[in-house]
């Protein structure tokens, strides 16, 4: 685990993977962790801001409006039904009543902070023997873009939406943030035809 402010490298997990270990923390009875893990891979916040969540948040609405901590800036983002139904059965899973309470409490009470985030994290790599190598909070975000870039039709265009998304300047920095490889780059040629 890295020392606060320090520079960390985060990868993607695959979608399937993903998917499935949310599935599979749920079963195991891990609701935070699985709430953890769906929130940030369907909503693509920065870890800051899922941790400033509420259910009521979530639960009272089909779109989430948050102001970002880092940018200011005001982001809505429709929440799918599924989803929403992974958090109320959560929700209902952790014995809770008051949606106003924070979604992601540590034992005692207070909301847990990014170096348990990555610790949580490191441990699941371990535990549920993950593809992915280095699995950070940031993981989540590079996990949700990553699907988008992935099932995009037209990808170009994909990389213009998400890099106002994701807040950068350009789409340069949207397929570096991304890890598109050199073969994907050169992949794109293959399309065409005499």
């Amino acid at each position: 685990m890295a020392l606060k402010g320090q520079y960390t490298t985060a990868d993607y997990l695959p979608w399937n993977e993903a998917m499935q270990l949310v599935k599979k923390l749920y079963r195991d009875g891990r609701y935070r962790d699985s709430l953890l893990l769906a929130t940030g891979f369907m909503t693509g916040l920065r870890i800051s801001d899922i941790l400033r969540l509420t259910f009521a948040d979530i639960l009272n609405g089909d779109m989430l409006i948050i102001n970002e901590k880092k940018t200011s800036k005001r982001r809505e983002i429709p929440l799918s039904k599924d989803y929403k139904k992974h958090v109320e059965e959560c929700f209902k899973a952790l014995g809770l009543s008051d949606t106003s309470k924070p979604m992601f409490q540590s034992y005692q009470g207070s909301v847990i902070t990014i170096q348990m985030v990555n610790k949580i994290l490191h441990g699941l790599k371990d535990r549920y023997h993950l593809s992915i190598e280095h699995f950070t909070s940031h993981s989540l975000r590079k996990t949700f873009a990553r699907r988008i870039y992935d099932t995009a039709k037209d990808r170009e265009y994909a990389l213009i939406k998400l890099s106002s998304v994701l807040g950068h300047s350009n789409s340069a920095i949207t397929r570096r943030y991304l890890s598109i490889k050199r073969e994907e780059i050169l992949n794109c040629y293959s399309v065409l035809e005499w």
